[in-house]
């Protein structure tokens, strides 16, 4: 059997290593661990022990915690930025803070689901690009290792699902015991496989739902506008009265800029269009809305903004919440409020926050 195998998620990497995961070059390891951080046993050993004991000072530091919880520690000695310690162990503990509704049978899988997506969370709350897991809870926590596969697969696709920024994970394999033979980790390969072409699948819906939330009659013969500009506006046409003053100012500030005006070049080129013109600038001006953030249209326009690397400011029309597959990529960062008693100082910080980014680009 192979040494690794790697797959590809939207715009992540997911590589499965036989081996040991304290040799990762990642930001991150994740250990499996007691909710007393004693580390005396499996992989929390052998980390406490590649890394030194301060890890293990550190992590006991910021006790008490509970199943399914994950705690941060530093890496000690080790070449990583930090340790996530998901807590999978505490035979003292009655499950009292899992979720209603959950049977003894599904705690497990609650488990290793909830340490991931806080694990994910906090990678993305830290700004870190890089992560190694382990089989979470198939050691010394005793979760059959084909629950652990299923599970970790699912939770960690979805994760990669959520975002489009390019993170690498890895997930190391390593049986200690040796109890299981080389066929025994099939399933894992399986299972991500099988997450990397649901992947591939739901990117090509990303470009086949770039269609207008009201389209209008196709213009088959309507030249195709300059894609060559600094700025896309990402915007619902039931803003266009608030989004066209907005276009104005930015164009009379000379800054070239992008937008589709009530649909003009919706028809049979529009995919090609709106591709075209994200791809050929270099910032994506999302006008954060109810309307915006409810079409499948922008949501789709800044997936792709960042599959290219693009960078996105959201311009809040109203304080409406982010849509949730928006929020994951862009909750951190910096908006401007259009504020319609104030467009004059609106406007200006929104023309110097467009400035800096195309400064920084450049």
């Amino acid at each position: 059997m192979e040494q690794s195998k790697e797959y590809y998620i939207n715009n992540s990497s997911i590589k499965i290593i036989f081996g040991d995961i304290t040799t990762s070059q990642t930001d991150v390891i994740v250990n499996s661990c007691g909710s007393r951080m004693t580390m005396s046993g499996g992989l929390s050993f052998v980390i406490r022990q590649a890394g030194g004991e301060v890890i293990r000072e550190d992590a006991q530091s910021k006790l008490p915690v509970n199943i399914g919880d994950v705690l941060v520690s530093t890496a000690g000695r080790l070449p990583h930025k930090y340790v996530f310690h998901c807590i999978t162990i505490d035979k003292s503990l009655d499950h009292s803070n899992t979720p209603k509704g959950i049977s003894e049978s599904e705690i497990d899988q609650y488990i290793i689901r909830h340490s991931i997506d806080k694990c994910f969370r906090l990678l993305h709350a830290m700004d870190l690009e890089s992560i190694a897991f382990p089989a979470i809870g198939a050691g010394n926590a005793g979760i059959p290792f084909d629950k652990v596969s299923a599970v970790m697969s699912e939770a960690i696709a979805r994760n990669l699902r959520k975002t489009n920024k390019s993170l690498k994970v890895e997930l190391y394999l390593l049986d200690s015991r040796n109890s299981m033979r080389q066929w025994d980790f099939l399933p894992v390969f399986e299972k991500f496989s099988a997450q990397e072409a649901i992947s591939k699948l739901l990117k090509e819906q990303i470009y086949d739902k770039l269609l207008t939330d009201e389209p209008s009659a196709q213009i088959a013969d309507t030249a195709l506008p300059e894609t060559d500009n600094e700025v896309f506006i990402s915007y619902s046409r039931k803003d266009f009265d608030i989004v066209k003053p907005i276009y104005e100012s930015i164009v009379n500030a000379g800054i070239r800029c992008w937008l589709d005006v009530e649909g003009m070049y919706s028809g049979v080129s529009f995919k090609k269009v709106i591709v075209d013109a994200i791809k050929h600038s270099k910032v994506l001006l999302f006008m954060s809305s109810e309307n915006s953030n409810k079409s499948s249209n922008v949501v789709s326009e800044i997936s792709l903004a960042m599959s290219y690397g693009k960078r996105v400011i959201p311009v809040r029309l109203d304080m409406s919440p982010y849509s949730e597959s928006i929020e994951y990529d862009i909750i951190n960062h910096d908006f401007v409020v259009y504020d319609k008693s104030r467009i004059d100082e609106s406007n200006s910080e929104m023309l110097k926050k467009i400035a800096s980014s195309l400064k920084m680009l450049d």
